[in-house]
This record gives C-alpha cells, sequence and structure tokens, in this order.
C-alpha cells in the first residue's frame, strides 16, 4: 500500500484520468498535481541533504504537459556533490519508482549542467521547456542565467542542429505517430524551442515567435487548437491503451474514441505551419499563392516524388483550388481502407508524382503528348469521389474529372478521355487479380468497358500510380505482371490489325510453334498429343517454349501407371525470393487442396496458383511461391516439397492432421480485424468466380479448396493473391455436371463452409 506524499496523489491522479476532459487543460492538471507530489517528496527528503538544491520538471512535464503514461523527467541542480544529494534524490526517486513510473532523472551542478546543454541536443531541447519544481529559488535563477548566457553565444548552431532532427512519416498517414512523426509533437516543441531560444528563457508554448515576428497570431491561435487535438488524441491513447502509446492505428481510433478527423487537420496545420516558421527564420520570402495550372501539374507528374512536398504545400495554400475546387479539403479526408495509408487528397498528389514510374525503382518513362493532360486530370481526380463515403466513387469521381478537364480548358475528347480513365481506374487491377485474364471472355469484356485503345497505357499507368501511392505492400512485383500482362491482352483485343479472335488466335499460334518445335526434334506421341488438345486459355498464358516443357513433364508420368504419379518443374520467378513451380499429374477430386496442402506444409507460401485440367485427364497446376519462414528455398525445400507430394498422393500421409499440426506451431494473428468476405461472380459462361477474401494463415489455401470440393465443386482454377497478410484468392468453379453453378446456390451450399474456414484461426 502507498503512505505518504503519493496517497492522496495517486488516488487523485486515477479519478482525473477517468473524468477529465482530454486535452491542454487536463494535461496541466496532471502536472500540477504531479508538481504537488514531487514537491512534497523533495520536502520530506530535504532535511538530509547537507547541500542546497534545485529542482526542475523537463520536456512535456516541465511544459505542463503531462499526459497518463508520460515520464516524469526530473533535473537536480547543486553547488555540491551528488553524493551530498543521494539522500534527496533517494527519497525523491524510490517512491515514484515504487508507485510504477518511469522518472528520467539527471544530478548536476549549474556549470556542468550549462556544458551538458551546450553539447547534446536532447539535454537542451528538454530544457529548453523546464520549470521551476521545488528547492531553492537562487539555485535555479542562477541555472537560468548561466545556461542561457551561454546558449545565446550558440544559438545559431542550437537551431541548425533541431533543424536536423528527423520528422519520419507524413502528416496526411492514416495512422501516424503523433508524437516524433511529421506535424506531430516533436513539430511543436521545435516551434517552443525556437521561441525559447529567440527569448533566452524556458518556454511553455510558441507565443515568444509571434512577440519576435516569426509567427503571426492566427498561427499562434491555430497551433494551441492544433496542440489541444493531438493532446487530447495522446491522452485518449495512453488511457485506453494503459502504457505510452502515440501511433493512432485505425482501430485503436475508433476504441479510444479519438477524433481522428481533428487530429488530421491538426497534423496538418503543425506541418505546414512548422514549414512557414523554418522559412521565416531562414529569411526565405513568403510564398506567392498561386494557382497551379495544368502545365505546373505535367511538370510535377514528370519530376515524380520530389515534387510532391511542394504539391502538399500549394494544396495548403489553396493553390489547387482554381485546377479542382474543393481540393484543399480532402487533404485531411479520411476514408481508411485496407492497405490505403494517407488522406484521399494526399494519395491523389502521390499518386500524380508516380504517374512516370509504372515500377517501383524503375526509371521514369515520357508521359505520351496526347494523353498525358488525360492522365494528369485523372490522376487527381480519380478518388475525388470519395468525398461522399460509401461504394461508386468511381463512377462519381468521372463526373469530377470532367469537370476539372473542362475547367483546365481542355477540349471535349480529352475531357471524356479522362473521365473514362477515373471511371475504370480500378478496372486492371480488379479483372487481373480476381479473374481468369486467360479467358477471352474476360479480356474481351474488359477491353469493352474501356472501349478505347488508346486510354489503355494511360489506364496502365493510372493503376501502377495509383496502386503504389496506396502502401509498399500493395504494387508487387507479382501483381504488375498481372495486371501488365491484362493490359497488353487488352491492347491485342481493341487493336484494328486483331479482332475480337485475338486472343484465341494467339493461342492457336502458340500450339502450332509448339507442335513444330517438337516434331522438329522427334518428340513422342505423348507430347504431341498434349500439344494437340492442350486448353485455350492454357495456351494464351505461355509461350511455346513453356508449353512444350510441360508437354514433357507430361511425358514423364509414363503410362497409364497409378494415381499417384507425378512431375514438377522448379525456376526463379520474377520478384526476389519468388520461385514457380509447375506440377502435373492425374486430375482426381481434391487435387488442388493437396497440393496446396503440401506447399504449405513443406513451408512455402503461395503468392499465385493456376489450376488446369487437360485432356486425358491431365493436371497442370502452376504456383507461385515464396518461403513462408527467413529460411530461403533451396534444393532441400523441394526436396522435401516432393517427398510430402509423394507421401500424399500416395496415401501414405494424413495431411490435415499434419496441417493442423504446423498451424499451431506457426499460428499468425490477422493485423486486419475479420477482412473476411466470401462472394460469387457469376454464372460465367464457362464456370463461377467464388471470391474468398480472409486473413493469411498456414494451410489457407488448402482449407478453402477443401471446403469447395466437399461442396461437389470442381476447381477449373485459381487465382490467389496475398497482400499485406490478406489473402485475396478468386475459384473459378464448375458443379458435378461441369456447368457453372449460380451465385445463389454457392450461398447456400459452399459459403458457410468457406466462412467458417476463413475465419478460423
Amino acid at each position: 500500500m502507498v503512505r505518504g506524499p503519493l496517497a492522496g496523489f495517486l488516488a487523485g491522479r486515477d479519478e482525473l484520468i477517468a473524468s477529465a476532459r482530454p486535452g491542454t487543460a487536463a494535461a496541466g492538471t496532471l502536472a500540477t498535481m504531479t508538481d504537488e507530489a514531487v514537491s512534497a517528496l523533495a520536502e520530506a527528503a530535504s532535511s538530509r541533504p547537507r547541500t542546497p538544491f534545485a529542482l526542475f520538471a523537463l520536456g512535456g512535464y516541465g511544459a505542463g504537459r503531462l499526459l497518463p503514461h508520460s515520464d516524469i523527467d526530473l533535473l537536480v541542480i547543486s553547488a555540491g556533490g551528488s553524493k551530498d544529494l543521494e539522500p534527496l534524490v533517494r527519497g525523491l526517486l524510490y517512491p515514484l519508482w515504487d508507485a510504477g513510473f518511469v522518472v528520467g532523472h539527471q544530478v548536476r551542478t549549474v556549470a556542468d549542467h550549462a556544458r551538458a546543454v551546450r553539447e547534446d541536443i536532447q539535454n537542451l531541447t528538454s530544457f529548453l521547456t523546464a520549470r521551476f519544481v521545488a528547492g531553492d529559488r537562487d539555485i535555479a535563477a542562477r541555472t537560468l542565467s548561466e545556461t542561457f548566457r551561454r546558449l545565446h553565444k550558440h544559438a545559431a548552431r542550437a537551431r541548425g542542429e533541431i533543424l536536423a532532427r528527423e520528422r519520419p512519416g507524413s502528416p496526411y498517414l492514416l495512422e501516424p505517430d503523433l508524437k516524433e512523426g511529421a506535424g506531430g509533437q516533436r513539430d511543436i516543441d521545435e516551434l517552443v524551442w525556437y521561441a525559447a531560444l529567440a527569448g533566452g528563457a524556458p518556454m511553455h508554448d510558441a507565443f515568444g515567435l509571434f512577440d519576435a515576428g516569426f509567427m503571426r497570431l492566427a498561427e499562434f491561435e491555430a497551433l494551441a487548437e492544433a496542440q489541444d487535438a493531438l493532446t487530447a488524441a495522446r491522452w485518449q491513447l495512453h488511457a485506453h491503451a494503459g502504457r505510452g502509446r502515440n501511433t493512432l492505428a485505425v482501430e485503436d481510433a475508433m476504441a479510444a474514441g479519438v477524433d481522428a478527423d481533428a487530429v488530421q487537420r491538426a497534423l496538418v496545420s503543425v506541418h505546414h505551419t512548422l514549414a512557414t516558421v523554418r522559412d521565416r527564420l531562414a529569411g526565405v520570402p513568403e510564398p506567392d499563392v498561386k494557382p497551379l495550372g495544368l502545365q505546373d501539374l505535367i511538370a510535377a507528374a514528370e519530376r515524380g516524388p520530389a515534387a510532391l512536398g511542394e504539391l502538399e504545400r500549394a494544396a495548403w495554400l489553396g493553390g489547387l483550388e482554381t485546377a479542382a475546387p474543393g481540393f484543399g479539403a480532402l487533404m485531411t479526408l479520411r476514408r481508411p481502407a485496407l492497405s490505403h495509408r494517407y488522406t484521399v487528397g494526399a494519395h491523389c498528389l502521390r499518386t500524380l508524382t508516380l504517374l512516370a514510374r509504372p515500377t517501383t525503382g524503375a526509371a521514369p518513362v515520357a508521359l505520351e503528348r496526347g494523353t498525358a493532360d488525360a492522365l494528369v486530370v485523372a490522376a487527381i481526380a480519380h478518388d475525388l469521389g470519395k468525398r461522399e463515403a460509401g461504394p461508386g466513387h468511381a463512377a462519381r469521381g468521372a463526373d469530377d474529372a470532367y469537370v476539372i478537364a473542362t475547367g483546365l480548358g481542355l477540349p471535349d475528347a480529352t475531357a471524356e478521355a479522362a473521365s473514362a480513365l477515373v471511371r475504370e481506374h480500378l478496372l486492371l487491377s480488379e479483372v487481373a487479380t480476381r479473374a481468369d485474364t486467360s479467358d477471352e471472355d474476360v479480356v474481351l469484356t474488359a477491353a469493352a468497358r474501356l472501349g478505347d485503345l488508346t486510354l489503355v497505357r494511360p489506364l496502365f499507368l493510372l493503376t501502377a500510380a495509383d496502386m503504389q501511392a496506396t502502401g509498399p505492400d500493395v504494387w508487387t512485383p507479382w501483381r504488375a505482371a498481372l495486371v501488365g500482362d491484362l493490359a497488353a491482352k487488352m491492347e491485342a483485343a481493341l487493336s484494328p490489325d486483331i479482332d475480337g479472335a485475338g486472343i484465341v488466335a494467339a493461342a492457336e499460334a502458340t500450339r502450332a510453334e509448339a507442335i513444330r518445335r517438337a516434331s522438329a526434334v522427334g518428340a513422342s506421341r505423348t507430347v504431341i498429343a498434349f500439344l494437340e488438345h492442350a486448353p485455350l486459355r492454357y495456351l494464351a498464358k505461355r509461350s511455346a517454349d513453356e508449353v512444350t516443357r510441360d508437354a514433357r513433364l507430361v511425358q514423364a508420368l509414363g503410362g497409364p501407371g497409378h494415381i499417384g504419379e507425378f512431375a514438377f518443374r522448379t525456376r526463379p520467378g520474377s520478384a526476389p525470393g519468388a520461385w514457380l513451380l509447375d506440377v502435373v499429374t492425374r486430375d482426381r477430386p481434391g487435387l488442388f487442396a493437396t497440393l496446396a496442402g503440401v506447399l504449405a506444409l513443406s513451408g512455402l507460401d503461395v503468392l499465385s496458383a493456376e489450376a488446369y485440367t487437360a485432356s486425358g485427364g491431365i493436371a497442370i497446376d502452376t504456383f507461385a511461391v515464396a518461403a513462408a519462414t527467413r529460411a530461403e528455398v533451396d534444393d532441400r525445400s523441394w526436396k522435401t516439397f516432393e517427398t510430402h507430394l509423394d507421401d500424399a498422393l500416395g496415401g501414405r500421409m494424413d495431411l490435415e492432421a499434419r496441417l493442423a499440426e504446423r498451424h499451431r506451431h506457426y499460428a499468425r494473428p490477422s493485423a486486419h480485424g475479420d477482412p473476411v468476405r466470401v462472394t460469387a461472380e457469376g454464372p460465367g459462361t464457362f464456370s463461377t468466380a467464388v471470391h474468398v477474401r480472409a486473413a493469411d494463415r498456414v494451410g489457407l489455401l488448402h482449407d478453402l479448396a477443401h471446403a469447395l470440393e466437399r461442396a461437389g465443386l470442381d476447381i477449373r482454377r485459381a487465382v490467389v493473391t496475398t497482400t499485406a497478410g490478406v489473402a485475396d484468392d478468386v475459384f473459378e468453379v464448375t458443379d458435378a455436371e461441369g456447368a457453372p453453378p449460380e451465385a445463389a446456390t454457392l450461398a447456400a451450399t459452399a459459403f458457410p463452409a468457406l466462412e467458417a474456414v476463413a475465419r478460423a484461426r
């Protein structure tokens, strides 16, 4: 039980945290209460030291802004040695430590402190908000006078060191660091530090910059409002988490009751106020509020990410309002979604700066004249439909794009092109990752939606930029390859030189070339028969060389044989650490689930998968895989896979039990709440697409496939993608008669099992 000076303090502190309105006032009250407790402890212990002392509060505590789980930073100044003060320090710190507080403390002489502040930037900045709490006022006054006298000589160097500090992240992040990140508390602190250096004394707010002519009154008032919003949010996070948490995750904001919109506005206000004051301190002239025109936006797109800061500043100053009325408000508009990291307006600006970089790390491409105008407008406008919450933002944004384009003086045809790009800006991504892009109907339908050959390339650039701007885990090399492949096929489908049967013609050309090459080297009848009867959609995905190699794998199966025979081939994939695996065997019920389960059991994550069945009941399955652990994929990995597959197909392994054991060992909790969604599209011409989104885990693909097969469905093809820990899989299925089932039938028969599997942990 806590006794003495802290007993009443702890009870009052708990009551304050539970009942106070979070914000600057509450933080100030908590600091005052803490002052009283610290002073009482110091007084109780001060009868023992033989030398006088002065006790200061530092940092946020010194500024009178103490949060529920902030450190209590203290400085003891004395003319004597630390041994003389040991009873005081013990009597002051031990009770605080015993009560569970994190207490930072330093014990120095006046001269030592002046030197420590000059030599260490952290010592300096923590003292620039110092506040006398207890002890000898003469020592405190001498400490302040001597420290700031020496600081005056080195003020320019101190400002330079402060200016060089790291400011991670962006004020437009949907999950920002409210303390150290751009626009957060440290940015406000920096302004206070400048005020203290200018005033020659510790400061607890930035009003001194107004007195010195470096800040306007309206800016100071906005800064005070932002301080209150940030302090309130951090107070709520501390109280909710039970610890000093400062990252505002979307889920935590909702659970803690944080006004995330107010926080976002505060971060942006602080960020740009700091940039403005920095310029004034450096003597940089005030920027003109110059409206950005079309050529400015094109130039920014060509400059790339280096132009982002200037675009954000222009949006803050209203420079985009002429081109896109209301755009400034979108810079703080939050529409949290899976993988999205930035506010709506900031995301659009990032998309603009990435237009000329279709692949991360690649050299920029030249934006083609004639389509650059429409593409730039589409980048700015593609998410403007999110002004209104809910689905359908692409269609709503298409109208915005047309208005913006005409407002910029572009001809009607260009405005229509910009509108079409915005309306279909999700087309390539959705079709490439959810549908069979080797199916002629899929490609032709996608091409018909866009309808214009000249827009395919701009749409690809917009898609690449949009996905890169969304987040680092979205535009992966594998997804880039999928989207690029679809764009190329759409160009072929829309080309005046190739009619609607172009994809079929291309597949037949691959077949003919593969047969020619195989015949030239005297290939067996088994190889030739496979090539003659390979399905069109399979041929459309492969070159003649790949088809011929697959035929040789089929030949390796030999004659009629038993059901367990298989052959496989591996090769490095296009992405680092990724491998491509081709497996051929005789088809049977549950084969795809078995292959997926064996891969999981072998420590391999499936990035993507495609399954085909050729004539004669030969299954051809292609997987893109990567290591599920930190170990690299090597020959031992494939030997393990071969052994497991042989046992599984031969009936010598209880695959379900082995997977359950591995799942228990490698269970990974989801970072995305409950993203489970099961839907069906169709029925299509040849199959019905079942789309499953769920948190990824060991054996998930196997379990989903097994659930479909238990429901009497045959998996004709699977498109598997995993992004940021979330599996987004599409299974093309047929019923027992080989027909595409109705979506309503699937909802009744298969969806419950799929949802149960997807939610299993």
